[in-house]
């Protein structure tokens, strides 16, 4: 174990944009992925923590926080892995949430030689078929509760966006923890919605990730809150079956974000899980 330092901070130049990252510790590299509309700053109760133990570096995707969304084809595996390569990181675990879960399977199967360690939380799985998954009475509910999202984000009222997302049940912290779901509110009244209201062309993995699952032999953590969608559950259940070294926790009383609705117990499970590889 060393002792964390200020971090490194710093932006990479790919693909017509500039990516923010921050880097902290030594040791073997640990690359923390946010999930959608947030930014680096979920990991505020993790960075520190695990760089004790790990180079620990997260970022902001393309589109978010700190780092630009040109309007220009991109692919985030690619902007990965140019953020390694200027780091001088031949291989690493990674930890993805949500979108970053994405990324990081993505990033997974099209560089397998750089990861050593896959954990996915809360993850869904890139190109899995999503509507078979839903009742007819549960896919009219989706469209219910994303109608006002869908109309505020035509009226570009980044205001009104918030709060539908805040108003989501499983999408953001509940009640029960007020300090979390205030820094997920002010998180998300800080960023742009780029990657909503001003898209850029995604340079999307073919064939996708859904068909190649098996392709992945490193050892696969995924971790998913007991509350969180039930969509996210049958994902999870897709990489589970699908992925061969593979082990599945849940966190108990959390939604899609455990990591800030319970964060010891969070990173003692994602050390216990790495500290035996």
């Amino acid at each position: 174990m060393t002792e964390a330092k200020r971090p490194e901070t710093g932006y990479v130049e790919t693909n017509g944009a500039k990516l923010y990252y921050e880097v902290m510790g030594e040791g073997h590299p640990l690359v923390l992925i946010h999930g959608g509309y947030m930014d680096r700053g979920m990991w505020d109760d993790q960075f520190a923590v695990f760089a004790q133990y790990y180079r620990v570096v997260r970022y902001d995707v393309r589109g978010f926080g700190k780092s630009e969304l040109p309007q220009v084809p991109y692919a985030d595996r690619q902007d990965l892995h140019a953020l390694l390569t200027s780091l001088g990181i031949e291989k690493t675990y990674l930890l993805g949430l949500s979108l970053g879960g994405m990324i990081a399977i993505d990033f997974t199967l099209a560089y397998p030689p750089m990861v050593d360690a896959l954990i996915l939380v809360g993850s869904p799985v890139p190109g899995y078929p999503q509507e078979p998954l839903f009742t007819r009475e549960q896919m009219d509910e989706q469209i219910r509760r994303w109608t006002p999202f869908g109309e505020a984000a035509k009226r570009r009222d980044t205001a009104a966006m918030v709060d539908c997302l805040m108003q989501d049940p499983t999408l953001v912290p509940s009640p029960k923890y007020p300090s979390a779901r205030q820094r997920v509110r002010e998180n998300l009244s800080e960023y742009s919605f780029a990657w909503v209201l001003d898209p850029a062309p995604k340079e999307e993995l073919e064939p996708p990730a859904s068909e190649r699952l098996r392709e992945i032999h490193v050892p696969t953590l995924i971790i998913v809150g007991a509350d969180d969608h039930f969509q996210l559950h049958k994902n999870a259940d897709k990489l589970e079956q699908d992925i061969p070294n593979v082990k599945r926790m849940t966190i108990s009383e959390t939604h899609h974000m455990p990591n800030m609705e319970k964060p010891e117990e969070f990173n003692r499970i994602v050390l216990d899980f790495l500290k035996v590889l």
